[in-house]
């Protein structure tokens, strides 16, 4: 494919002065209509679109190589193109394999996080030794390889936690995801209220779907996928499999 610009710009819009103010810092930063162009989906008077499938659909009209999902509240008054720049070249030499790089997540250490904002919640933060491997981004700046074809969950919606979901999904197809040290100011540090939490119980029981274990009849052979390396490894022996069939156990999971 032939990308017609270098970057885009996606947007979810409810306050239209604050998104304007966000494109001023954009384009100050050196996002101009040669190398970028700016989409966003107007929830200014009902929600049009969310973070799920709304920013799944806005992938069919994008023409830029790099996807930039942003908050309207991100401003772009530290770092600049050629910072953005010079760090997808850092890490397209330190793991070609990459799909997603934000300013902010972590991984499956519970006890470290990365960070690399100015928000409510401190000026210049800088967390943990970057760049950094994550298995979730947060969502206020997500920056998206076209060329991995990866999206968002079609059977989760909202506004919270497509961070996390567009992560999982770029590790299922087999790609990375990474904290960058690229310094904006976000606005808000985020609202933890009641749809937050509902939001979190849905992505978790989705999940639970997506991982359990599952027994599967292919044409020619049978298998047993599971988040368990001990019972992925047990129940594809043969002789499990068969006992499973034969009383019917696998039903149970």
């Amino acid at each position: 494919k032939i990308y017609q610009k270098e970057f885009t710009i996606v947007t979810l819009v409810n306050d239209t002065k604050c998104y304007d103010e966000m494109l001023k810092t954009f384009q100050n930063a050196g996002f101009n209509p040669e190398n970028s162009e700016f989409l966003y989906i107007d929830n200014t008077t009902s929600n049009e679109g969310d973070g799920f499938q709304g920013l799944n659909n806005s992938l069919s009209y994008t023409s830029g190589r790099y996807i930039i999902f942003a908050h309207q509240d991100v401003r772009l008054n530290f770092d600049t193109i050629e910072t953005l720049r010079s760090l997808i070249q850092t890490m397209n030499e330190i793991d070609r394999n990459w799909a997603v790089l934000g300013n902010a997540g972590g991984s499956e250490n519970l006890d470290e996080k990365y960070i690399r904002i100015t928000d409510p919640s401190g000026k210049n933060q800088f967390e943990g030794k970057l760049p950094a491997k994550v298995e979730a981004l947060d969502e206020n700046f997500l920056l998206l390889d076209s060329t991995s074809r990866v999206g968002f969950s079609n059977d989760l919606k909202g506004f919270h936690f497509y961070g996390l979901d567009l992560c999982q999904q770029a590790r299922f197809r087999g790609y990375s995801s990474y904290v960058i040290p690229f310094h904006i100011s976000h606005l808000s540090s985020g609202n933890k209220n009641a749809v937050f939490h509902e939001s979190k119980r849905a992505l978790i029981e989705n999940y639970q779907r997506k991982t359990k274990i599952r027994f599967l009849r292919l044409t020619t052979t049978r298998i047993c996928l599971s988040p368990s390396q001990l019972l992925s490894k047990f129940f594809n022996y043969k002789i499990a499999l068969f006992i499973l069939r034969k009383t019917k156990l696998y039903k149970i999971f």
